[in-house]
């Protein structure tokens, strides 16, 4: 209990859910591991309003992806492009249950700084924030945010519908897209080597687009998989099911 005290003391922490149920058990854990300065939004346009008037003081905020009004991807981006009156690098910690490829894709563009599963666990909130607290990380500028375009997955999200995208072209497929599975070797091509998440080096350059099963787009081939994009996929390997990826062979990992 010590160490999570002084992991969360003095520290200021914005919650953003618009389920009340769930946004209760994430404040009464960061209670329960010493956080006596917690603050609380119903969604997105709520959140902007908390945000402006806390400038520096604050360390975190734990923020839901599917919210009415603004979801969390429209606050994750004001955030990075200086336009929610807080420094841009703030740690910006993601709740989520959404498979949806594209919406993560935006996320980890956006460099969101932790993906946390819904139902969400002590155990792994409490890692999630030592690691986020401890990680060094670049800012990019703010044009290189504001570049990342997230108005059709808003228009999703507001539709509740699955993408209808046409686009998906021969990248990762995932279990049940043409009755293929990852990892079998009609998917690999020449020069490539498909490799488990887990087996992955840090500088492995992705192959093939990965993408989900309606098309839309988590990562594009060529893509250098860094530490913190490794880190990313791993945390929401209980949604995507991302058990392999293809990269290319000279720049691999031991296979497995």
């Amino acid at each position: 209990m010590a160490a999570q005290d002084s992991m969360l003391a003095g520290r200021r922490l914005l919650v953003v859910d618009d389920e009340e149920f769930g946004r209760f058990f994430v404040v009464r854990m960061l209670r329960e591991m010493g956080c006596e300065d917690i603050l609380q939004a119903g969604d997105g346009v709520e959140a902007l309003k908390q945000l402006e008037p806390s400038g520096n003081t604050l360390s975190c905020v734990i923020l839901d992806f599917n919210m009415p009004n603004a979801n969390g991807l429209q606050v994750l981006k004001a955030i990075r492009t200086d336009r929610a009156g807080v420094p841009r690098g703030t740690n910006v910690l993601m709740l989520t249950g959404n498979s949806d490829f594209g919406l993560v894709g935006a996320a980890m563009s956006l460099d969101v700084d932790a993906f946390l599963i819904k139902p969400v666990s002590k155990a792994v909130l409490t890692e999630r924030l030592e690691r986020m607290f401890q990680e060094s990380r670049e800012i990019k500028p703010a044009a290189a945010y504001q570049a990342v375009d997230i108005e059709v997955i808003n228009k999703r999200l507001l539709s509740r519908k699955p993408v209808t995208t046409s686009s998906a072209k021969s990248g990762t497929l995932m279990p049940g897209v043409n009755g293929k599975k990852p990892g079998t070797a009609a998917q690999t091509t020449a020069g490539t080597v498909r490799v488990n998440l887990d087996n992955v080096a840090a500088g492995a350059i992705l192959a093939e687009n990965i993408r989900g099963q309606a098309g839309e787009l988590l990562l594009g081939a060529a893509t250098v998989l860094s530490p913190r994009l490794l880190l990313r996929l791993k945390e929401l390997q209980p949604v995507l099911k991302l058990e392999y990826l293809s990269i290319y062979a000279k720049e691999g990992a031991k296979q497995g």
